[in-house]
């Protein structure tokens, strides 16, 4: 991307520890909603994690891409040491341009703004949480504890601190504001329009997203495996991952697995139509994972596709008691096997299951016109 000179008072720096915004599906929307809703322009400043990442050059309303950090990977050794450098260098870059409009994505980067605006009083900012740091990491308990304290007075601070369940906070500020993870309107209808109908009579499971140990890899692909070994022909897998670890040799090359490589989030919605259940896995021994909010519920509840999830996720009580889940163990791949094999013998749950979605679908405001009221805060008041 060509550089030039930027007005820090008209653009809104939008910080994100990620080399890839636009594979974010939280912050990709964001983007387009302060480009296209708006028409304010964009400064990502970002962490380019892998040396391929482009941190959103190609993205729409970004028209400057600055690298605060570079290397550390996701998931080695010393990432977590990285995470340090990265609330530096967020600081003194905040500190020396002050930008009036900054919007932050995670504790580690509203932190660092949070003090760059005590010293100089311009710089406004959002605080959108995607993730709760303290959630993440195994911290403790002194260390937890002043890291929540700071957490509230960053949130007390802020315009607006978005998050997108307000169940993984013990504690409410007047600035809390929860938005959950749904398409925006738009896309929807994007989706309906190019998506194509199931064209056969096989249970069809969607898998999409991040998919790793944590997120059940093992166990998709343990009962992918057992089904295969039964000759199985009537549920196959549609997967498309947008980043794999940990990756069985085998997993893609089962013979009921359809890889369906890296979609958009809008294909990836039109996929929902094609498919009878999507799966949505999250280790419950990981303890933000029993708080989760995946974008994948709310693309599940405006398509209307039931979601097959794992016991011991708190925040997914609203889903089963709806009546639109399954739930099977984490460890227990011969209990997913029998429940796939039950919804293609008994169509009727999966009816069952897709009339639920309608009742409560109403419930769930479209990701732009939540956000409204923050946006309109953020960008249109001084």
């Amino acid at each position: 991307m060509s550089q030039k000179k930027i007005d820090y008072h008209k653009t809104v720096v939008l910080i994100a520890p990620h080399g890839e915004p636009g594979k974010r599906v939280r912050l990709a929307k964001t983007i387009r909603i302060i480009k296209n809703q708006y028409h304010r322009d964009i400064a990502y400043w970002g962490w380019k994690r892998t040396p391929d990442e482009t941190l959103g050059a190609h993205l729409e309303g970004i028209v400057e891409s600055n690298v605060l950090l570079k290397g550390g990977g996701f998931r080695s050794a010393l990432t977590r040491f990285y995470y340090l450098a990265w609330m530096l260098r967020v600081f003194l870059a905040v500190l020396w341009h002050a930008p009036q409009r900054v919007y932050c994505l995670g504790l580690e980067t509203a932190l660092p703004v949070w003090v760059a605006s005590r010293l100089r009083r311009r710089i406004r900012y959002v605080f959108d949480d995607a993730d709760r740091l303290v959630l993440l990491w195994n911290l403790p308990n002194p260390i937890e504890k002043m890291i929540t304290a700071l957490e509230r007075k960053v949130s007390r601070d802020a315009i607006t601190h978005i998050v997108p369940t307000l169940a993984r906070y013990d504690y409410r500020t007047s600035k809390l504001y929860e938005i959950a993870n749904v398409p925006e309107k738009n896309q929807v209808e994007e989706a309906i329009s190019i998506a194509k109908p199931k064209q056969d009579n096989r249970l069809h499971v969607y898998i999409n997203g991040w998919l790793n140990k944590s997120r059940g890899l093992e166990l998709i692909d343990r009962a992918a495996e057992i089904l295969e070994e039964k000759g199985c022909g009537d549920i196959i897998f549609n997967v498309a991952i947008g980043r794999m670890a940990d990756t069985p040799s085998n997993f893609l090359k089962r013979c009921n697995v359809n890889h369906l490589g890296y979609l958009t989030h809008t294909a990836s919605l039109a996929q929902y139509i094609a498919n009878d259940v999507v799966i949505t896995f999250y280790d419950p021994m990981i303890r933000i994972n029993r708080y989760a909010l995946p974008n994948k519920w709310g693309d599940a509840i405006v398509m209307g596709t039931p979601v097959i999830l794992n016991e011991g996720i708190e925040t997914a009580a609203p889903l089963m008691a709806a009546g639109m889940a399954f739930t099977v163990p984490f460890d227990d791949p011969d209990a997913l096997v029998k429940l796939l094999l039950d919804l293609q013998h008994d169509h009727s749950q999966l009816v069952r299951a897709r009339a639920a979605i309608t009742n409560i679908k109403g419930d769930y405001k479209p990701f732009d016109e939540a956000i409204i009221p923050v946006m309109t805060n953020f960008l249109e008041h001084q």
